[in-house]
């Protein structure tokens, strides 16, 4: 008999959030297949407060993880990059074996209306590495001096894809942006997709840009993530860069599924004075 016949409320008991590290990251306990609008309002808070959370011990088909994310909104389908047959708004990720660099980013920056939400699940394990950094990029502005602040509040940057070989993809963004649901400032620079400042040439940007897109990720604003099978991992694009740390055995396989949730056009709101 279900639940709703027998005339039976189940308690069910709040879902457990650890905190993983000292400004990002925290693990929620919860199967994803079976929480109810109570929980789920639950995890959406823990999420807005973190930037990232982790679910543990996940066994999520691609309509269940289809599923938990259209709970946040409509779904972002990433521009020339095929979904899985079936399901194409899930994208397989499988990145190259070995030791290589990768880079710190937010996802798809170049388009108008960046993704907001990346939900990533993992499928299949190298025996050692593949590790995801994320930063937080709210610790990233909170942590300019007020100077820095007071500069950067009315400029906006030009972002492109020419790191995926598609340089007429561009959009520009203001360096700084009010998180929608939250209201707080975050840097929303990175050293993947943001080439330079709007009515300023590549090279008077250089200085201060680089400076920007290092001071992203200092070590205090991470959380390094070593995947274990049936791990899930969600991290909000508005207010945090990741970086796929490239550095398993040769031929070791890497395999994930990442279903992403539609963002808006990122905005600053000046505070009021």
């Amino acid at each position: 008999m279900s639940e709703a016949a027998s005339g039976v409320t189940i308690e069910r008991p709040d879902p457990v959030v650890t905190p993983l590290a000292g400004l990002i990251g925290a693990e929620v306990d919860v199967d994803l297949r079976e929480i109810d609008d109570d929980v789920f309002g639950r995890i959406r808070q823990a999420f807005l407060e973190y930037v990232i959370i982790v679910f543990p011990n996940q066994q999520l088909t691609p309509d269940d993880q289809l599923a938990f994310a259209r709970r946040f909104g409509d779904l972002y389908r990433y521009p020339h990059s095929p979904g899985m047959k079936g399901h194409d708004m899930v994208l397989p990720i499988k990145l190259p074996s070995g030791v290589r660099r990768g880079r710190w980013h937010s996802d798809a920056t170049f388009d108008e209306r960046p993704p907001a939400i990346s939900i990533l699940a993992a499928r299949e394990l190298p025996s050692r590495g593949g590790e995801t950094a994320f930063a937080n990029q709210y610790a990233a502005f909170e942590a300019l001096s007020d100077g820095m602040k007071e500069l950067l509040a009315g400029m906006e940057a030009v972002h492109d894809a020419s790191s995926h070989n598609r340089r007429e993809e561009w959009t520009t963004h203001p360096v700084l942006r009010t998180h929608p649901d939250t209201g707080r400032t975050a840097l929303f620079v990175n050293s993947e997709f943001t080439r330079r400042f709007a009515d300023m040439t590549t090279e008077e940007s250089e200085g201060l840009l680089e400076f920007l897109t290092t001071h992203a990720h200092r070590p205090e604003f991470c959380y390094v993530h070593r995947w274990r099978p049936g791990d899930v991992v969600m991290w909000d694009n508005r207010a945090a860069q990741h970086y796929p740390v490239m550095n398993r055995p040769e031929g070791e396989i890497r395999r994930m599924w990442r279903v992403t949730v539609a963002g808006d056009r990122p905005r600053y709101d000046a505070p009021d004075t």
